[in-house]
């Protein structure tokens, strides 16, 4: 089925009496087997509808994995402190052991060695999972990428933007910071 512009001859038709120009605009989408069949042989028609069906299998098979890898970085996220958690889990019992400590029987300096001890052991873990710490020393130049000024202090003994004291240590993971190390800063 052919439909064509009521005025073949019009200027802003370029493609006016141009060879060609018998294709059709619009198909008829209810005859479209019927044309097919028509000028297409048998063999050729069971090719095409091969071809279609393996189309339709492809696409199929690429949104069933686009499925599957978002469920699989649903999970990755969702479970990506399991490695770490687990590695806490002993230095906790540490913890609880040292709080289940009689304080009738024990001694402070051996309750404050158990802390220690614990204290190494959460480090320890941390380092492995690549945790730094954070620990500017006094006159050390502040970098507010890591630091963070609690205070701004007066001191002669120190030049402006520079560290007087740390308040609180910091930590990063990977060179990016988690927490900030608080510090006094001079003005």
């Amino acid at each position: 089925m052919t439909t064509t512009p009521e005025n073949d001859n019009d200027n802003n038709n370029p493609d006016a009496g141009a060879a060609g120009s018998d294709i059709p605009d619009v198909i008829d989408l209810g005859a479209a087997d019927d044309a097919v069949t028509e000028g297409v042989s048998a063999e050729e028609h069971r090719k095409i509808r091969e071809e279609r069906d393996k189309l339709l299998y492809l696409a199929a098979e690429s949104q069933n994995m686009r499925k599957r890898l978002q469920s699989e970085k649903e999970q990755a996220v969702q479970y990506a402190n399991q490695t770490l958690i687990r590695s806490l889990v002993p230095i906790i019992d540490n913890f609880e052991r040292a709080l289940a400590v009689d304080t009738v029987k024990t001694d402070a300096a051996t309750v404050l060695k158990g802390l220690q001890l614990v204290h190494d052991q959460m480090m320890a873990e941390l380092r492995k999972q690549a945790v730094e710490v954070i620990d500017p020393k006094p006159g050390e130049v502040f970098d507010p990428t890591q630091h963070e000024a609690l205070m701004q202090i007066d001191n002669p003994k120190f030049k402006p933007n520079t560290i007087i004291q740390a308040r609180t240590r910091g930590y990063a993971l990977h060179a990016r910071t988690l927490r900030p190390a608080g510090v006094m800063v001079a003005k």
